[in-house]
């Protein structure tokens, strides 16, 4: 998997945080410039990002109330460099979906079907590609989330990644 230039602190205490703080070396990443349409964009919003990290094992995500990103610390410290960063990327796009005052969380879809998170994945499943990782890689990462098996079927499907060969 290659990955240049991201870099994570993984010592952080509970808190809240600078997000560029904690996860810097995003400016170069050819999926984050598109989804934010140019680097200055994308720095303006990073450089007031706050990160929360809480004192959980849950992943990476948005605070639908506040646009803030949350962490939990133990994942923070333990996850894949690559994974995490995979994660980066897909938070981010919801950060700027809340920007552009989208509906995070609308319940009327399940989340497998839910246009955000779509969206969120495809940006995703094209960095883990872009970073040269296979099919196999890529539904090893998809499987950390909190989905079960039928709904990774589902949402392999519609973001376009290949069951097992």
């Amino acid at each position: 998997m290659r990955l240049s230039g991201f870099k994570v602190r993984r010592d952080v205490r509970t808190g809240e945080q600078k997000f560029i703080g904690v996860f810097s070396g995003l400016d170069n990443s050819p999926t984050l410039l598109r989804v934010f349409g140019s680097k200055t964009n994308m720095l303006k919003i990073a450089q007031h990002l706050k990160l929360k990290v809480e004192d959980s094992d849950w992943g990476l995500w948005l605070d639908r109330d506040t646009g803030t990103v949350c962490v939990g610390r133990r994942y923070l410290q333990t996850a894949l460099v690559g994974f995490l960063y995979l994660d980066v990327i897909h938070v981010l796009v919801h950060v700027k979906q809340f920007l552009e005052g989208k509906e995070l969380y609308d319940q009327t879809f399940e989340y497998v079907d839910r246009p955000t998170e779509l969206e969120a994945y495809r940006y995703t499943i094209e960095e883990a590609r872009r970073m040269g990782m296979n099919e196999e890689q890529i539904l090893k990462y998809l499987r950390i989330d909190a989905v079960d098996d039928s709904e990774l079927g589902k949402l392999m499907e519609k973001i376009g990644v290949k069951t097992r060969l």
